[in-house]
Order: structure tokens, then sequence, then C-alpha cells
């Protein structure tokens, strides 16, 4: 079904105190044409670097992910929306709060030099930010909108880092998260903490996974192969589980917000599909 008409979708901002790391965000929230704040609640997607997710101006790179470009095309193309919920990150604690683990000897000789010279901003703080995260963060959104809070309502995504810690909130609290998008997770940041997390947590109940991966995403040919490797033994592992899971590689894609907003759209589509058709 497509909708005619102007699109009312509209972006809202508020601040949020993070209280397990003592420290204050922005989140941006996504109100799909659809929405009514009484009535049928909305499904919900949360996503981390929320800075990078609508507005090109307060990205580090210029473009954004575009996301409420996205969700209104899928709003016109089945008559469905969601309600998106972006998180800002503070760079100088971005990989501290994305990994629960600190960074692993290799993974930091190979870093930039401004890391290896900031401790507090290595990994280790990630457990704390999945906390508020799923309980701070989500609490406020459920009380200020309508959301339904089913799991088969709920999904989490992220990039890179932000797909780590999307795996690692996801597997955790399956109860919350039935859905997750993990884009060019960064597993080398500590892969072998990583897999001992994903084979130790038990899986209790079902959940869907996208994982996308680009072909060019790191300056080196050998690095870019072991991105690769890497989300295919995510995948891998995941499947094991008994998690569905479907892997995208595209060979020209780098490591960007354009490549991410570009499989964002099938991320978000697949979501809607299967809570609608579901409801049905």
């Amino acid at each position: 079904m497509r909708i005619k008409g102007v699109n009312m979708s509209k972006i809202e901002s508020f601040e949020i105190d993070i209280p397990q790391l003592k420290r204050v965000r922005t989140v941006w929230v996504y109100l799909p044409d659809d929405y009514k704040q009484v009535g049928e609640p909305s499904p919900v997607i949360y996503m981390h670097d929320g800075q990078n997710l609508f507005y090109d101006k307060l990205t580090a790179y210029g473009t954004a992910w575009r996301v409420d470009k996205v969700m209104d095309d899928i709003y016109k193309a089945i008559g469905r929306g969601a309600i998106v919920v972006g998180v800002e990150c503070y760079d100088r604690r971005r990989l501290s709060e994305y990994s629960p683990w600190k960074i692993s000897t290799m993974a930091l000789m190979k870093s930039r030099k401004d890391l290896a010279k900031d401790k507090e901003n290595r990994g280790g703080e990630g457990a704390l930010y999945a906390e508020f995260f799923t309980k701070t963060l989500k609490n406020a959104v459920d009380a200020k909108y309508n959301t339904n809070k089913e799991r088969n309502a709920t999904a989490i995504i992220g990039s890179s880092m932000g797909g780590l810690i999307s795996c690692y909130i996801a597997l955790n609290h399956q109860r919350l998260y039935e859905t997750m998008g993990l884009f060019s997770t960064f597993s080398q940041f500590n892969r072998n903490a990583f897999g001992k997390f994903i084979k130790s947590t038990p899986q209790t109940l079902p959940q869907y996974a996208l994982i996308y991966c680009g072909g060019k995403e790191m300056e080196e040919a050998h690095d870019n192969k072991r991105m690769l490797d890497d989300s295919l033994k995510l995948y891998e592992q995941l499947s094991k589980r008994g998690i569905s899971c479907e892997l995208l590689f595209n060979s020209e894609n780098k490591h960007s917000e354009t490549a991410w907003g570009e499989y964002f759209y099938k991320f978000a589509s697949d979501f809607l599909n299967r809570y609608y058709n579901g409801k049905q």
C-alpha cells in the first residue's frame, strides 16, 4: 500500500542523565506519520551514535544515516512506521561506553596514536552503558511516548562499536529485544572476550539478526579481510545459537554512515513487516 499526501513525521529531542556513568546525553526521537499519543502503540527501534542519524551538520564526517528519510520512505511504501530513538555518544568515551571489555593488546597496538594515549577510552564501561540503555533510557521513552513494550515490537541496531554493544545488549536482554542490527561490527576490539560472551550467554528466546559488512571498511586490504571474516564468524556464532540471521556483504562499501543508511532500509522494513504481519 502506498500512502499519498504530506508526510507528518517529526524529530524531537531531550536530554537524559546517565546515572550509571554520571553523564548527560541528548536523545533524538523520530516519530512516524502514523504516531498517536493515545491509541495503538508504536514499535520502537533503538540506536546508538544518535548525532550521526538525522542531521549532516552534527556528524563528524559530514554525512548522516538520514534515518528520518529512510523511515519516511518505508512509511510511503508500506503504510507502516516506527519510533526511532537515537542516543548521542561522546567521542572521548565512545569506545569505553560501547564495550564491556578493555581493548585487546593487539587492537591497542593497531589503534590511533590518540587512543594509545587516552587510557579512559579503552573499553570497560559497556555493562554500565547497557544498564542505562535497557533501564533508564527505555523507561524514559516508554513513559514519554506511546510505545509498544513487547519484545517483538522492539529492535536495537548499531554500527562499528555500536554493533558490538548492540549484540551485547540484545543477547543479555532477550526479553526486551527480538531484533538486532549488527553493521560493520568491530569484533576485533576484543575478539576473545566477545567470543566467550557469545558462547557463554544462554539463548532463551527467539531472535532475528541482520549482519552487514562492507568490503572496503578499513585502509589496509588485510584489515578489510579481517572485518569480513569477523562478520562471517559472527553470523556463524549467532546462527549456531538458533538466531534467525541474514548476512550481507557489499564489496564496494566503506566504513561510513552512507553505507549503513543504505542497509538500514532493509533492516527497518524487515522488522516492521515481521511485527505487523505477526499481528494479523
